[in-house]
């Protein structure tokens, strides 16, 4: 985090070019700018990591069918899926 907010910080300034700047801290233009936008849309906050989990799954079961599944196991614990399936 500290060496984002130091590579934004000399980008700013405007002393170096950003290929150099990139270069001397190590990372690629890509991830240079990446960071430069963030911090200009974020602020100090948009440096840190982001979750790279996605946002919704495409394949999840849906929440109104969970809450009927749980309901009916709830009801009939000795139920095991086949049943729940089969009544459901």
């Amino acid at each position: 985090m500290d060496e984002r907010l130091r590579f934004v910080v000399e980008c700013l300034a405007g002393d170096e070019t950003m290929t150099q700047l990139c270069a001397d801290f190590g990372i690629s233009r890509k991830i240079g700018y990446k960071w430069l936008g963030r911090y200009r849309e974020f602020g100090p906050e948009g440096l840190h990591d982001r979750p790279r989990a996605p946002l919704n799954h495409g394949r999840a079961t849906a929440v109104d069918l969970v809450e009927r599944i749980v309901a009916a196991k709830e009801a009939h614990p000795l139920w095991g899926p086949k049943k729940i399936m089969a009544r459901l």
